[in-house]
């Protein structure tokens, strides 16, 4: 499935997403590649909406927080 999120705060939004969490809930690594890992992040202005995101950005604790929060709408589309 394909997941949409919806800033719906009044400041800027930025995960980190984290290789131990993300990339393991994806079945593989996005993080930059390089010497060491690098992970990288998901930022979203005030009212922005980001579509096409995996799955996995949901098993991310501070994704869960903000959604939980009030400050992040999260939406399943088709994959």
């Amino acid at each position: 499935m394909s997941i949409s999120l919806t800033n719906t705060s009044r400041r800027c939004l930025v995960f980190v997403l984290a290789h131990d969490v993300f990339c393991v809930a994806n079945g593989r690594c996005r993080c930059a590649p390089g010497a060491r890992l690098v992970p990288t992040s998901l930022t979203l202005a005030t009212g922005v909406t980001v579509d096409g995101l995996d799955d996995a950005v949901l098993a991310l604790p501070e994704v869960i927080r903000a959604i939980r929060d009030g400050a992040l709408a999260a939406n399943r589309g088709a994959p």
